[in-house]
């Protein structure tokens, strides 16, 4: 695993902030995993601060541009958020939505 140097000052304040992390996820964690959970969760927030404001328009059209970059990336992501169930209860409406409705002859075979 790659490793870093942080100030001893920093180091401190993440040793000592150690148990605050877990009291919130109530399990005891090393030093290192601490570290890993505390730039997790630094890098998502500042990622929030930044795309959080965004209206949905603007979001969506970057999400669009990384599709085009990353095609395979962003749509096996699409996919495996659609497995997961996340968007269950929509994807019979995005389904019809988007055309892939089942024809009414194989619906009616399948009642």
């Amino acid at each position: 695993m790659p490793q870093t140097t942080v100030s001893d000052g920093m180091y401190k304040r993440v040793l000592e902030f150690k148990p605050v992390v877990e009291a919130v996820i109530e399990e005891t964690l090393d030093i290192d995993t601490c570290v890993e959970v505390v730039l997790m969760l630094g890098l998502d927030s500042m990622l929030a601060d930044l795309v959080g404001p965004l209206d949905h328009s603007t979001l969506l059209s970057s999400f669009q541009q990384m599709a085009s970059r990353n095609p395979a990336e962003v749509y096996s992501y699409v996919v495996e958020t659609l497995d997961r169930g996340e968007i269950a209860r929509q994807k019979e409406g995005l389904r019809r939505k988007v055309g892939f409705a089942l024809p009414s002859h194989t619906e009616e075979r399948e009642a």
